[in-house]
């Protein structure tokens, strides 16, 4: 489409080809609108994360009471010899885990 041409009675004809203010005001509430969608997207996720992290966070202390609980009762249950030759306990958690990329036989090709 080409340019429009106004007349001004001094000076010739003048090309516009600037922006309108409702053109300004379109584009500047599509980037305000994109940019809220953004935002909540990004507070959900944090959000998420922290409601995980709060239950990681309670299923450890869980599982420390019930191991506490259960050295106790195997404590109480065994004769002092016994205990003596004991290992220490390690809690589950602590344990290495063995990612999916690693073989389970050795030298396998």
């Amino acid at each position: 489409m080409p340019p429009k041409k106004h007349s001004n009675p001094g000076l010739g004809p003048i090309n516009c080809q600037g922006f309108i203010l409702l053109e300004v005001l379109v584009a500047m509430s599509m980037i305000l609108g994109v940019w809220m969608a953004s935002v909540g997207v990004y507070q959900r996720l944090a959000l998420t994360l922290t409601q995980q992290e709060s239950k990681r966070s309670q299923l450890r202390k869980d599982s420390d009471v019930f191991e506490m609980q259960e050295h106790s009762r195997i404590n109480l249950n065994l004769p002092n010899k016994a205990l003596s030759n004991e290992s220490a306990r390690v809690l589950s958690r602590n344990r290495a885990v063995r990612t999916s990329a690693q073989s389970t036989i050795k030298d396998k090709r």
